[in-house]
């Protein structure tokens, strides 16, 4: 709401804004978005080719416009603030589980997503876009990480910020993998797998808690580490 208010109030423009955006996600969401045009725009809206660039002078204006639509929706469908709250392997987890669901959560974002990719080399605001986004995930993952470690020193010395890093690489390249063939990864094992490295290489001994449907999984107790 406070995107459509200024000086607060709501502005026509505003509104217009917020319903090109909405038609132009509808399109993706029926048609993919190899087939989102103005025209495909124009005709789910209702509206002329002069009133629609009078808003957005260019379809990339407003692919940049529903990409933060989309960051939006994912961040209320996903609870970010209740996520942030969660111990960092959980966080990891539910991550994890959104990236390899089956079938696929937020096909549309995937797609305008590689989009924005394959159109950086000459697109810097495409390329500043996902920058951002890339870097304010990598700063929540960051926080609760050190909010993990301060409670709960770890046996090594790493740096929060590159372990994020290799562990926001892990989430994008299964992404790709699971994109490109859907069984090439099983989820229940990739997650294991990459809980139980993360919390070993951290906590040697423990073993994160891994929900399993029917079983309850108890933790089992840290190994004594001798310290030189």
């Amino acid at each position: 709401m406070n995107s459509l208010m200024r000086n607060g109030r709501i502005t026509i423009g505003s509104i217009r804004r917020v319903e090109i955006v909405d038609a132009a996600v509808a399109v993706i969401n029926e048609q993919g978005i190899q087939n989102l045009s103005l025209s495909e725009i124009e005709k789910k809206i209702g509206m002329s080719r002069g009133q629609l660039t009078y808003y957005f002078k260019t379809k990339e204006d407003i692919l940049l416009a529903v990409f933060d639509r989309m960051i939006e929706l994912m961040g209320q469908q996903h609870g970010e603030a209740e996520l942030d709250r969660l111990p960092w392997l959980d966080i990891v987890r539910h991550v994890l589980e959104i990236v390899l669901a089956d079938p696929p959560a937020h096909p549309e974002f995937h797609a305008l997503q590689h989009t924005f990719l394959s159109q950086i080399s000459h697109r810097d605001d495409f390329r500043r876009r996902l920058a951002d986004l890339y870097e304010h995930w990598r700063g929540r993952s960051i926080k609760a990480l050190q909010r993990d470690l301060k409670a709960n020193p770890g046996l090594r010395k790493v740096s929060p910020r590159v372990l994020a890093t290799l562990v926001q690489a892990i989430f994008h390249g299964l992404a790709v993998q699971r994109a490109a063939d859907p069984h090439a990864v099983k989820p229940r094992e990739i997650i294991r797998l990459c809980l139980d490295l993360l919390g070993t290489y951290l906590w040697e001994g423990e073993r994160p808690q891994i929900e399993v449907p029917g079983k309850r999984t108890k933790r089992r107790p840290a190994k004594k580490v001798a310290h030189e």
